[in-house]
C-alpha cells in the first residue's frame, strides 16, 4: 500500500483494449483478440486506499480479462466470447454491448445494458442489485470465484460477504411481452454444484499482463485460495489452508448508569428525588416559613419549649414534626 497515486505509465494500465467505432470520424472498430489482462490482487484499490479506481475495458475478442482487486467502478464495452473476472467493487459495474461473455462479478451494483448469451455468476449484497436492459437470454448463477486476498478485498470494498447473496434476484428495464419468454434466467443447481468453484493462481507480467491458471471444480484444490462466500447449495469454501467462518461480532457496548439526581431534586430516581420528592421539600420550607417546623432539622422536640412573649407572659410553642 502507498499513499502517492499511480505514476502516468500504471494509470494507463486501467484503460485496456482495441478502438471503438467512430462512425462521424469515420474510425472502424479494431478489436484486440485472444490476449489476457490481469491486474492482479494489491494493483488497485488495495494498493491505493482512498482512491478511487476505475477500470474500462472495452473491444476484446476471445480475450481473458481478470480484475482481482478492489475498484470504485468498471466498464466492459464491446466484449465477444471473453471471459470476465471483476473482484469485490465498492461501486458498479457496467457491461455494455457484450456477446456470448462468461462473467463473474462482485459489486454494490451491477449494470446489463445490450448483451446477449452470456452468462453471470454474481455476488449481489441487495436484492435487485442486478439490473438489465434491452438485453436476451442471460442466464444468472452464484458468485464462484475463489483467489488469495479474496476475503480482506470483500472487506475493503464494503461488501457484506457473510450477508445473503442475492444472485436470484434481478431486475429488468425492459420486460418482454408476454408470451415471450423472460430476459434472463436462473442457472440450474447442478452446474453451480459441479462447477462450484472457479480457483485462480494469478502470474502477473508488467503493469495488467501475465497469464491466470483457473481450475474449476466441486471442492477447494488450488492451496492460497480463499472465498468468504457460500456456494447456490450453501456449501462454504472450507480448506486445509481456509476458514471461512465469519468472525465473532464485536461485544456490545455496556450501556452507561442512568444519572442520580439527589434527594429532593426534580429529576428522576429512586433515592427520594422526582416530583414527590420535590414537593415534600417545598412543603417543608413553607412549614418553616409559617413557624410550623424548626429550620434546623436536628432539632428534635418532645415536650413544650418555653419562652418570653410581650408583656412578659410565658407562652409555649409546639415543635411541629
Amino acid at each position: 500500500m502507498t499513499t502517492e497515486g499511480p505514476s502516468p505509465e500504471e494509470l494507463a494500465s486501467y484503460n485496456w483494449g482495441g478502438q471503438r467505432a467512430r462512425p462521424r470520424k469515420g474510425i472502424e472498430a479494431k478489436f484486440l483478440k485472444n490476449e489476457t489482462y490481469l491486474k492482479p490482487p494489491v494493483s488497485c484499490g488495495t494498493k491505493y486506499p482512498g482512491k478511487s479506481i476505475s477500470v474500462n475495458v472495452e473491444c476484446c475478442e476471445g480475450c481473458e480479462i481478470y480484475i482481482l482487486d478492489v475498484c470504485e467502478q468498471v466498464q466492459v464495452a464491446d466484449c465477444v466470447d471473453c471471459r470476465i473476472v471483476v473482484g469485490p467493487c465498492g461501486g458498479s459495474v457496467f457491461l455494455l454491448d457484450c456477446k456470448n461473455c462468461r462473467v463473474s462479478v462482485a459489486a454494490k451494483q451491477l449494470r446489463v445494458r445490450d448483451c446477449f448469451d452470456c452468462e453471470f455468476r454474481v455476488f449481489a449484497p441487495k436484492s435487485e442489485g442486478s439490473v438489465i436492459e434491452t438485453s436476451k437470454r442471460l442466464t444468472f448463477g452464484c458468485w464462484d470465484v475463489a483467489y488469495p486476498g479474496l476475503a480482506a478485498q470483500f472487506a475493503a470494498a464494503r461488501l457484506d460477504a457473510f450477508g445473503r447473496n442475492h444472485w436470484d434476484k434481478v431486475y429488468d428495464f425492459s420486460p418482454p411481452e408476454a408470451p415471450a419468454p423472460p430476459n434472463w434466467a436462473e442457472m440450474p443447481l447442478a452446474p453451480m454444484v459441479t462447477h462450484r468453484w472457479a480457483e485462480l493462481e494469478p502470474k502477473p507480467e508488467g503493469w495488467c499482463g501475465g497469464a491466470v491458471v483457473e481450475t474449476r471444480g466441486e471442492a477447494p484444490s488450488v492451496r492460497g485460495c480463499e472465498n468468504p462466500c457460500n456456494a447456490a447449495d450453501g456449501t462454504p469454501y472450507a480448506a486445509e489452508w481456509y476458514d471461512p467462518t465469519p468472525p465473532p461480532p464485536a461485544p456490545a457496548a455496556a450501556a452507561p448508569a442512568p444519572a442520580r439526581r439527589a434527594a429532593g431534586g426534580k429529576g428522576g430516581g429512586d433515592d427520594g428525588g422526582g416530583f414527590f420528592g420535590w414537593l415534600a421539600a417545598w412543603w417543608a420550607s413553607v412549614a418553616v416559613k409559617l413557624g410550623w417546623k424548626e429550620s434546623d432539622p436536628s432539632a428534635k422536640y418532645a415536650s413544650a419549649v418555653p419562652g418570653t412573649g410581650g408583656g412578659g407572659q410565658t407562652t409555649t410553642m409546639c415543635a411541629v414534626q
